[in-house]
């Protein structure tokens, strides 16, 4: 078995090579359609999970929130270059890229770390292939260092960090455009 903290820095180095081959631009742009999306169903989360699937299995509460929010990312991807194909004012081909790789392990962390938050809130419902991490194990201790523990705070968390976030990636995705 392989430990769901190690899955999460393979998808968090997966998307940096994509970020690296995308480029800046296009990341940018991908990291605040994710954070937005994060910050919905951070703010919705009691209406999803305790209004609308309040009778329904934790197993499909899971896939209702993993497929809400891989929707959104899926979305925050199909996007173009804000600058078309041509790069930047004043950036080279090299800094574009190293900047999308950035970017890019940044969303790999945001993406894969908040489906594993999903499956931590909602008790781990797909028991037989992902279990709970054994306590004391890195998974367990990389628990605290999930997205929407570390912007929202959890789920009694106020989401503050993630506000500001979404507030600085849209001045940000502004200023390009």
């Amino acid at each position: 078995m392989i430990e769901l903290s190690a899955l999460l820095w393979v998808m968090a180095i997966f998307f940096a090579i994509i970020g690296f081959l995308r480029g800046w631009t296009k990341e940018i742009v991908s990291t605040a359609g994710i954070i937005l999306g994060l910050f919905a169903l951070f703010q919705f989360d009691t209406l999803i999970r305790g209004t609308l699937l309040a009778n329904v299995g934790r197993d499909q509460v899971f896939i209702v929130q993993a497929g809400l929010f891989i929707i959104i990312v899926y979305f925050a991807y199909q996007t173009r270059a804000l600058y078309g194909n041509e790069r930047g004012p004043g950036r080279d081909a090299l800094q574009e890229s190293v900047l999308g790789g950035f970017l890019g392990f940044l969303n790999g962390y945001l993406i894969w770390g908040s489906i594993w938050y999903f499956l931590d809130i909602n008790e781990y419902p797909l028991a037989p292939y992902v279990i709970a991490p054994a306590p004391g194990s890195p998974s367990d201790q990389a628990r605290s260092l999930l997205p929407l523990v570390v912007l929202g705070g959890g789920v009694t968390g106020s989401g503050d960090l993630l506000a500001i976030a979404v507030i600085v990636l849209f001045i940000v995705v502004l200023i390009m455009i």
